[in-house]
This record gives C-alpha cells, structure tokens and sequence, in this order.
C-alpha cells in the first residue's frame, strides 16, 4: 500500500510539471521599433530577437507586404528577390537594409519557427517608412494687388514624406506668424502654405518665395514679385482697409477702425497718400470733404 501511495504522489508531479509550460519552451520574439523612419541612402536594422526560445536552429523567414503583395525577403537562410544584394541578417534574425530607397518603404514581416518549442511560431511587425525631401513647391503670388484689400499666396509640394511644414519669405526675409502691425495681419498655415495678408499695404510690396521643409530637408521656389497698387478715382482714391484684420478675425464689425486712404497728384506729379482712422460705426456720416 505505501508503495502504491508513493508511485501515485511521483505521478502527480510529473504530470504537474508536464501540464505547466514554462516560458522557456515557447518562441516569444520581441523588437526595438515597430515604425522605423529611415533616410534615402542609409541603412536601417528591422530587429527581430528571440525572447525566448527552446530550438537550436529556428526557422527564419522575412516578408515584405505592400500594396496589398507578399513577397520574401528572407528565405532558406539567405537573401532573396528585389533585396538580394542590398540587405544581410544579423543573428539572431534581425534583417538589415542597405542604401535604402523610396521603393523599400513597407511593412516587414518576421518569422520564426521554433519545432522544439511547445508553442512553435511567433512573428513580429514592422513598418519601414522612408524620409522624402520635399519636391520643389508650386507657388503662386499675385503680381498685382490693391493697395487695403486681402490677398493670398499660395505654396504646394505635391511629394515630401512626412509631409513638409511651409515658411514664407519677403526680400530675403522670413514673414512673421501675426506681426505687429498696426493696420494688418499676416496669416500663414504652415499645414497648407498659405499666406494671408490682410489690409495690404505699400511696404507689402516686394519679393516673396516659399520653403518647404521636413526632417529629410527642405526645397524653395523662385522668387516673385508682388506689386502694390491703387486705384485712383477723379484723382481720389478713398479705400478701407481693416485696422485689426477683420478678415481674418471673427468679431462685430462695429468694434473695429478702418483708416480712410486716399491720395492725390501733387504739382511735382507724385502722389500723395494720407490716412485717417475712423470707426465703423461712424462711416455713414463720414465724407471724403470732411477728412481731406
């Protein structure tokens, strides 16, 4: 009887162990990014390591998937396809790519089966995005406008990974977001690379291009000109502009001052600009005699 007892207790944790699976018999791989970024031109590690693992010689695989396409990269323990001679693997299975292209952006697939292990398969994920340099911006800047009326210039990049932010730059230098100007605004939206100008005015004339610019580096488009004009009528030229850029901010028009502009040909044959504040509200009573 006690050997009977004996026999049956050794069974229990036999079986007690076998039931339980250590983390030791299982393929578990882990990796140090799951979205690498790399320039054109470098070279850039997919890690795939081991965790764990039981298995001396697991089988590795890589795969590419893009566009919808799997192929292999990686396969009977050597390079295959497109990467046959621009990538290597660094053991334990990390796939390493040479003189990178914009061909190679994707997702990359690691494989690894383990027979040994109780849970033979494991596979990690990862996506590979390739830096572009902007292209060259599209710009488009008036090259006429009058003087007190709100323009926009507009730039574009229609290729850049990750998308480019957009600066603008006025003879030379950069246009501030929201300067102090006493009459006007800019307004510029570095996602869109349009420039706002509102209440134009003379010192707005000048040289304008745009720069494009991300992480991988920046491009700009040739110069412009703008030109700043007015209007005359019966040698009087009478213009609003917006004192706090109205167009461009959201508020009751009665609570801001528009400056009346007006000029006249002197006897030297220059013209002559001068300004008057005057409120909104008073515009109905105000008249050109009473200003000049």
């Amino acid at each position: 009887m006690r050997t009977y007892v004996l026999c049956a207790a050794s069974l229990c944790i036999i079986c007690a162990f076998m039931c339980h699976i250590p983390s030791s018999l299982a393929v578990i791989l882990q990796t140090t990014d799951k979205i690498v970024w790399a320039s054109v031109s470098e070279s850039v590690d997919l890690t795939c390591q081991f965790e764990s693992t039981s298995t001396n010689n697991p089988r590795i695989e890589w795969k590419k998937i893009k566009n919808g396409i799997t192929s292999f990269v990686y396969f009977e323990k050597k390079i295959v396809g497109a990467l046959k001679n621009r990538a290597r693997l660094i053991k334990p299975a990390t796939f390493v790519l040479l003189n990178v292209t914009r061909e190679d952006a994707a997702e990359y697939r690691c494989e690894v089966t383990a027979v040994d292990d109780e849970k033979k398969y494991d596979e990690i994920m990862i996506l590979l995005e390739v830096r572009v340099k902007p292209a060259v911006p599209q710009c488009s800047v008036p090259q006429s406008v009058a003087f007190g009326t709100t323009v926009e210039l507009k730039c574009l990049v229609n290729d850049s990974n990750p998308a480019p932010v957009y600066r603008w730059f006025r003879n030379d230098k950069e246009v501030p977001q929201y300067p102090e100007r006493s009459d006007g605004v800019y307004t510029i939206n570095a996602s869109t690379g349009i420039l706002k100008v509102c209440g134009v005015r003379m010192e707005d004339e000048g040289e304008y291009y745009c720069l494009a610019e991300n992480n991988a580096g920046y491009t700009q488009c040739p110069s412009q000109l703008m030109n700043v004009h007015t209007t005359p009528v019966d040698n009087l030229s009478i213009m609003m502009y917006i004192l706090l850029g109205t167009c461009c901010v959201s508020a009751p028009v009665s609570l801001f001052a528009v400056k009346i502009v007006f000029y006249s040909v002197g006897q030297n044959g220059m013209k002559v600009l001068t300004t008057r504040a005057v409120q909104m509200s008073d515009l109905s009573t105000t008249k050109p005699s009473s200003i000049v």
